[in-house]
């Protein structure tokens, strides 16, 4: 008899956009997260056999030419008490994610499944692309990532060097208040009698992720010296000043 994990480890599937799924090799869960047969709702049954005990699998999408669009891997993380959870897993021809939450201090829990991607067909073997092809393609996504952190750090110091660029040698007797503000809806350091000091270029940071990188600077410039950079409340009230929260 074959294992289903053995099964599902040489397989693949065509998904409904022609994309291909394959799936990785399984790994095993961060230490201390939830049990992974509570997390996939299977029952613990005596004499039953156990193919969830050992880990979870990521499952990677491939497009037309090969290259990994997506991958779908296990997340996990935690906020002070509380445990998050996310694996993906085949069933049928549906992938599933997966999403558990615990509190550890009071001891609840919560698990929820929800559809990734339904329709999946079975391909056939000679059509499931090789490992080799896999790994070649897992690869190139690392280096398209590696390229694109660099890419991001050389825009990062760029901005910082244009805001290190516009400041005095010398904050004079006082303290240099400078406030991070919009100016038509672009991002602008003032000064305390209202000039504009420094205009931010088009960058991917958010509003509060800016004030962090130019609070930096200005520590790596004066050390602990009197400048002070504090947010406007309009800049703060912006749909842009911490999007993700």
């Amino acid at each position: 008899m074959v294992d289903r994990r053995d099964a599902e480890a040489a397989g693949g599937w065509r998904m409904p956009d022609g994309r291909v799924l394959v799936p990785g090799p399984i790994g095993p869960m961060y230490p201390g997260s939830l049990g992974l047969r509570s997390i996939f709702g299977v029952p613990d049954e005596p004499g039953e056999p156990d193919d969830v005990a050992e880990g979870v699998r990521p499952y990677y999408a491939l497009d037309a030419f090969g290259a990994v669009d997506r991958v779908y891997s296990k997340g996990v993380y935690s906020v002070e008490d509380e445990l998050y959870v996310t694996v993906y897993r085949v069933e049928d021809d549906t992938l599933y994610a997966h999403h558990s939450w615990s509190n550890l201090r009071y001891a609840e829990s919560r698990h929820e499944r929800s559809v990734e991607c339904a329709g999946l067909i079975r391909l056939p073997p000679a059509r499931v692309p090789s490992p080799e092809s896999v790994a070649a393609a897992l690869a190139e996504l690392a280096e398209r990532e590696q390229a694109e952190v660099a890419a991001r750090r050389s825009r990062l110091e760029a901005v910082g060097a244009s805001f290190l660029s516009t400041l005095p040698d010398h904050t004079g007797d006082g303290v240099l208040h400078l406030e991070l503000t919009l100016e038509e809806w672009h991002p602008v350091i003032r000064l305390s009698d209202g000039r504009v000091l420094w205009r931010a270029a088009a960058t991917d940071l958010t509003h509060k992720e800016l004030l962090t990188l130019l609070r930096a600077v200005l520590a790596a410039r004066y050390g602990e010296g009197p400048v002070r950079v504090t947010p406007s409340p309009e800049i703060v009230a912006s749909e842009f000043w911490d999007p993700w929260n």
